[in-house]
């Protein structure tokens, strides 16, 4: 007996394999892409042994590992399948509310690395950025268009692009990317606004209209973007988009009307950050309807609606909708999930596909998580040790 499972975040890549012989086991563990580290135990009996398999693949899967086959990767494979697919584990990157504090160490289950003109490591992805004291995103942006490497690239993260300038949108780095599109053929995946809470809280960050994106880069599957002032989506529509990703600390009802009149028929994987209304949150869970309805995107596997002010009302009603029949993974973490979202959860519709509930960062009481974690479901209900479980005061993950 084997099992190899893979996980991918925003922080790391990585593989866990655990082989079960007559009374031993075998577990290799380590960075995808490399033949990592092994570790054999013995046991009195093949039944002790097979149970403590049993235990250590439950705990894997706990903590968000899938299995290999048919995630599309593999321990010595790469992060995209040979057809050019990016695996589908590689759309979330952002699992832990410790995950905002800090710039993405691997993207699309590449390690990103900051552009260095001199330095061009291989298999990696390429993150360009400001700093208050060195603007050199547009340069070198612009060298790496004209090199050879931009041909092959899959996948670029844009950090900070405001410099020195608070104000500054991501409209010209925007234009910049579409300038480009003739030297990056295979582009599959775009981040814009890796920026970390130092850098510019979460609700300060100028975005702008992402749609020239869509229609410059056809092959695009991943497009993630962080900060809500100034989003936009004009023209929502792209035949191989996979997988959308908008975080924010208070997302718009236009972009929400936006998503919901999209013509995204790939799409697989939607996560939106919704955030509060003392930061821009416009919207109702009544704004959501379309999305729910099931109607919209035929092949959703994993729908995020986190760090929301809603997230008790949401709960209420994503259990009783159609949409809950054919999802794999729903995620409500990061809000501001209480009690009454537990008694909406433990009434979810035995459905043929979900398998994994993300309720990370939480306020459920200990009977509630208690119940939450006996739903046939994978069920991440964890939440960062100094989080305080005020009944009155309840915060969202990232409320600026």
């Amino acid at each position: 007996m084997k099992r190899e499972l893979v996980y991918m975040d925003a922080k790391s890549s990585k593989f866990w394999t655990i082989e079960l012989a007559g009374t031993s086991h075998t577990v290799t563990y380590g960075r995808i892409g490399t033949d990592g580290q092994s570790a054999t135990k013995s046991f009195p009996s093949e039944e002790a042994a097979r149970k403590d398999v049993d235990r250590l693949i439950r705990e894997k899967l706990g903590k968000g590992y899938v299995d290999a086959a048919g995630s599309g990767t593999g321990a010595s494979g790469s992060a995209e399948s040979s057809g050019g697919l990016i695996p589908f584990i590689a759309f979330s990157s952002i699992n832990r509310q410790d995950d905002v504090g800090r710039n993405a160490g691997t993207f699309i289950g590449k390690r990103v690395v900051d552009y260095d003109p001199e330095k061009a490591p291989a298999d990696v992805v390429y993150r360009f950025r400001s700093n208050w004291d060195e603007n050199n995103l547009e340069e070198y942006l612009e060298q790496f268009a004209e090199s050879e490497a931009a041909a092959k690239a899959t996948a670029i993260v844009i950090g900070a692009f405001h410099g020195d300038e608070p104000d500054q949108t991501s409209e010209e780095v925007i234009k910049l990317l579409v300038k480009a599109k003739d030297r990056l053929p295979n582009l599959a995946a775009l981040y814009i606004g890796d920026i970390t809470s130092e850098e510019n809280e979460m609700s300060w960050i100028k975005q702008s209209d992402l749609s020239p994106l869509l229609k410059a880069f056809p092959r695009l599957q991943l497009l993630r973007s962080r900060g809500g002032d100034g989003l936009a989506l004009s023209a929502p529509k792209h035949d191989q988009l996979r997988a959308l990703a908008l975080e924010t600390g208070g997302l718009d009802v236009s972009v929400i009307r936006s998503v919901c009149s999209s013509s995204f028929p790939n799409l697989e994987y939607l996560e939106l950050w919704l955030g509060t209304d003392e930061y821009g949150a416009n919207h109702t869970v009544a704004d959501l309807q379309p999305i729910f309805s099931g109607r919209l995107f035929p092949k959703l596997k994993y729908l995020g609606l986190r760090n929301s002010q809603l997230a008790d009302e949401i709960a209420g009603v994503v259990v009783n909708s159609p949409l809950i029949q054919r999802l794999e993974t729903l995620d409500l973490s990061l809000g501001v999930l209480t009690d009454d979202a537990a008694k909406a959860l433990m009434k979810l519709p035995s459905s043929p596909t979900l398998k994994k509930l993300n309720l990370h960062y939480n306020y459920f009481s200990a009977d509630a998580l208690k119940q939450l974690k006996a739903l046939p479901l994978t069920v991440d209900a964890s939440k960062p040790k100094d989080m305080e479980a005020d009944e009155e005061w309840r915060f969202v993950a990232v409320g600026e």
